[in-house]
């Protein structure tokens, strides 16, 4: 049997666990992002809008304020919220402190920012925040721009919908597998494949219909056959293979060096593989509120339109209770309207109750910074704390799953296509790098380090008045470089231990060399004034050496 069958079997039986699934994913369409396509195994129109069981906005609303806060804490657009350095416990670990190592790291941090930010990474990003509050599991696809528009490379980011992609996870729980299911036109299939590996039924459609459409899965899998920084495409980290659909041909193989495919989960159960997002404790009362909003609308039509009740015309037929409906009656009396006895008031408060729990489950009240004029910075500080606090573990599994391997992945090829700076001499060797995030969130951390050292250091200047020796616990050097890491001062502006070293010995021996004049300086004020006792005295031979 074929590798191609071999892994079409196995995306089958992926799809058969997602079906499982689909329900709540057509839930969370219908009622939060009702123009969200592919979110399932059906077929989908483009343009499609799903919006007859939506009567209220709130689960929405509530979903894109998550969304966006957790946007605007994590990756910013307006600073830089990453930063590169040589991993704790490697061997080259010590370097970080070098001032070469500090520029080139903050040099390759820069450029990576500014290439991302130049890109469609931000629009990418926003629509796969909007898809991790709502259904609980993205796709981020990062592939190298074929087209880039800035000389220095570029990066081009692909959300993937949840309905186009399955994967697996490896012992660890991390996956690293994944299939993506897209669709070419016969014309699109030759351009990106060739016509040589193509079936028969695609290279007929390219003479007579080339607009025709053909469904293709990309797998891509730890490779087998992997040779450290080998070029061949074939030998890399993962194999990746495109097979049409249908006739099970493999159109082409190839291989990434990173798994170009980063799969994010909000929540996740164990023993489970998709994750779980605040929509799937909210949808009974999404689905509850929709209900309430559906009969107050209905009422109020009826209240304004009330049914008729009128005299019998020979006219046989039901009952309706619909706006402006007329009903016959055999009782001879003229028209009149029925009285609508419902409570649109009472729906409307269990209605407000329920888009309360909704936006509570959200969090959309407590990730949103109140309007109050004249904070103070502290109060402001307070704030940011509490939505560090609130969004403390789902953070932590964003920037492990998501935000690390895009950092990485955008790494390795922008180094590979010479858009980076050269690495010194020094980190010839360097075989792997670390991320570390300076978002609002993590600069808040930071910001807190360097409250406390700076409360600490007052504290022990107040001692000092009455007891000088409590100076001798203060490390100044420590302290100042702690507090310019923690500021993310540029480390350009920085001096190394060994250049502090080498300036205060130079001011030693500048001083010392002071010293000597001003001695040298006295002696010969002192020979100059007792010149004229020795002349007066018969000079020097008056006095014999015994």
């Amino acid at each position: 049997m074929s590798v191609s069958n071999d892994l079409m079997k196995r995306y089958e039986i992926l799809k058969n666990d997602r079906i499982l699934w689909e329900p709540f994913f057509r839930d969370v369409r219908d009622y939060i992002r009702p123009r969200k396509q592919q979110i399932d195994s059906t077929h989908h129109i483009s343009g499609e809008r799903h919006t007859n069981k939506m009567f209220d906005s709130s689960a929405p609303e509530a979903s894109r304020i998550m969304a966006m806060s957790m946007q605007q804490a994590l990756v910013p657009q307006s600073i830089m919220w990453f930063g590169l350095s040589i991993p704790s416990g490697h061997e080259l670990y010590p370097l970080n402190n070098e001032p070469s190592v500090k520029r080139w790291f903050h040099s390759v941090t820069e450029k990576m920012f500014y290439t991302m930010h130049e890109s469609n990474f931000y629009t990418a990003i926003g629509e796969a925040f909007l898809d991790f509050t709502s259904f609980g599991t993205i796709n981020l696809l990062l592939e190298e721009n074929d087209a880039p528009e800035r000389n220095f490379g570029g990066l081009a980011f692909t959300s993937i919908p949840t309905g186009q992609f399955v994967f697996s996870e490896d012992k660890r729980g991390k996956p690293d597998t994944v299939f993506w299911e897209y669709v070419f036109t016969a014309r699109q299939a030759k351009q990106m494949f060739g016509s040589k590996k193509l079936p028969d039924s695609i290279k007929k459609a390219i003479r007579e219909a080339p607009d025709t459409k053909f469904t293709f899965v990309r797998v891509v899998l730890p490779s087998e056959d992997y040779k450290v920084n080998s070029v061949d495409a074939n030998n890399k980290k993962y194999a990746a293979l495109d097979i049409h659909y249908d006739s099970k041909t493999v159109v082409r193989k190839s291989g990434f060096d990173e798994l170009p495919y980063v799969i994010g989960r909000f929540e996740k159960a164990s023993g489970e593989l998709w994750g779980r997002s605040p929509a799937d404790i909210a949808m009974p009362d999404i689905k509850t509120l929709n209900k309430i909003r559906e009969l107050e609308l209905k009422g109020l039509a009826t209240a304004v339109h009330p049914p008729l009740i009128a005299p019998d015309q020979g006219i046989i037929g039901t009952f309706r209770m619909t706006p402006s409906a007329i009903n016959y009656s055999r009782e001879p009396e003229r028209f009149k309207f029925l009285r609508f006895e419902g409570r649109i008031d009472l729906s409307s408060l269990k209605a407000n109750e329920l888009k309360k729990s909704i936006r509570g489950i959200f969090l959309a009240d407590q990730l949103v910074l109140p309007e109050k004029l004249n904070m103070t910075a502290e109060e402001v500080a307070t704030v940011r704390e509490q939505i560090q606090n609130l969004l403390g573990p789902t953070v932590a599994r964003f920037e492990s799953e998501v935000l690390t391997p895009l950092i990485l992945r955008s790494f390795g090829l922008l180094n590979r296509s010479g858009a980076l700076p050269p690495a010194p001499p020094e980190l010839a060797e360097l075989d792997e790098i670390e991320v570390s995030y300076i978002g609002q969130m993590a600069k808040n951390q930071k910001i807190q380090d360097v409250t406390a050292i700076q409360r600490w250091l007052g504290v022990a200047a107040n001692m000092a008045g009455f007891a000088p020796e409590v100076l001798d616990n203060i490390n100044v050097d420590e302290a100042l470089q702690i507090i310019g890491d923690r500021m993310a001062v540029p480390a350009s502006v920085m001096r190394s231990e060994e250049e502090v070293g080498q300036l205060r010995a130079q001011r030693q021996e500048q001083m010392a060399m002071q010293e000597q004049l001003a001695q040298a300086s006295q002696v010969a004020e002192g020979a100059g004034r007792a010149a004229p006792m020795v002349k007066a005295l018969g000079g020097a031979d008056a006095f014999p050496v015994q």
